[in-house]
């Protein structure tokens, strides 16, 4: 399969292929799917990542006109730091 159309396929299915057909395997990569979001698309700096001070989750890198800052990725939480 050409590498764009398997880009362009949901994360879920492109993770629920690396379980093969292990029924307990699938229901735990549909559970990390559905509690984790999608990264950012990749800028021309690339993805980076840390930790979120305030909930310990991931913080993704992000850019605009005045330059990085960061965001949580937890709907929760929601931090953002320049």
């Amino acid at each position: 399969m050409p590498h764009f159309a398997d880009e362009a396929r949901p994360r879920l299915h492109v993770l629920l292929r690396m379980a093969g057909d292990d029924p307990e395997e699938r229901r735990l990569i549909r559970q990390y799917a559905e509690s984790t979001p999608d990264p950012p698309l990749m800028s021309a700096d690339g993805i980076a990542t840390r930790g979120c001070p305030r909930c310990r989750g991931t913080m993704w890198r992000h850019r605009d006109g005045q330059g990085p800052f960061w965001v949580c990725s937890s709907s929760v939480c929601g931090r953002m730091e320049m």
